[in-house]
């Protein structure tokens, strides 16, 4: 359980021992602000949290017509950090996860308060390759979580193809690679396809094309002949590791927006965040 916004959650600090009995004695007969739906209680080191019905009327103010009791101390931790993001539920969901109870208390950003109950996750693994570090599609899934994503719990595993290992594993003395990216080191001679360097034929044919099967139709166009390629396609790659949790991958050959096939999400290898964002409500839901 989340709030879908801090304002749900009103906070109270208080003198009296956190039992329910306690706090249903305390919120008996009085009225509550309109957004609110959860109380959250402190005395001291101790936290607990309640659900709270209100009787609807037009009014500011209503009456309380039931609470529930969702955490009591025994089962809840604080966590009070000015970094952390309050409205993401992956990020509180991390959160809890660490601290090892049924439910957290966060104080984040701007002193907003906030809590996270046990709930299962939506499981994702991100597929890229790198460099640059972190991969593209992991800076932007971070992104996309504490925004357009804030209301779902994603638990994300990071898997890695390093391009500079399939460069240094080439037979060929000069690699060449669709484009430039912060980090490539092979210690060899570098070339990038994007700027079609001038080769003669020969020196065309020394070349391994570190690439896809899109890069080497270009290549082929540029100098005539087929070239010696090693792939790096993440979505061929992926499709040789037999994933089953929902994935998300870049395609060169999605141009714009994003496809499904199965529980793969294929994003552009130029996607940004809203591309990203759909492509995942798509295949986790």
């Amino acid at each position: 359980m989340f709030p879908s916004h801090c304002k749900e959650v009103s906070v109270k600090s208080v003198d009296f021992e956190l039992t329910a009995e306690n706090i249903k004695a305390f919120l008996k007969g009085k009225r509550a602000y309109i957004r609110t739906r959860y109380y959250v209680f402190n005395n001291g080191d101790q936290w607990a949290v309640a659900l709270i019905v209100r009787r609807e009327a037009n009014e500011v103010l209503q009456d309380i017509a039931s609470v529930h009791i969702l955490s009591l101390p025994h089962e809840t931790s604080f966590v009070g950090d000015p970094n952390l993001e309050v409205l993401s539920a992956s990020r509180m969901g991390a959160i809890r996860e660490k601290a090892g109870t049924k439910c957290v208390v966060v104080k984040g950003k701007a002193e907003h308060v906030s809590f996270f109950i046990e709930e299962p996750p939506y499981e994702l693994l991100v597929f890229d390759v790198v460099p640059p570090r972190p991969s593209k599609l992991v800076s932007l899934l971070g992104h996309v979580l504490e925004t357009d994503l804030q209301d779902m719990y994603v638990k994300f595993e990071v898997q890695e193809v390093d391009l500079n290992s399939l460069g240094a594993g080439a037979s060929a003395g000069t690699v060449m690679y669709p484009c430039r990216a912060s980090g490539l080191t092979t210690g060899r001679r570098v070339l990038y396809l994007d700027e079609t360097p001038a080769l003669a034929k020969e020196e065309a044919r020394a070349i391994t094309l570190v690439g896809c099967s899109l890069s080497a139709r270009i290549f082929k166009a540029v100098y005539g002949i087929e070239p010696k390629l090693v792939n790096m396609c993440p979505k061929d790659l992926l499709g040789e590791r037999g994933v089953r949790t929902p994935v998300l991958v870049k395609c060169c050959k999605v141009r714009e927006g994003f496809e499904t096939e199965g529980n793969i999400g294929l994003v552009p290898w130029g996607a940004r965040a809203a591309e990203v964002s759909e492509a995942l409500r798509t295949i986790l839901r």
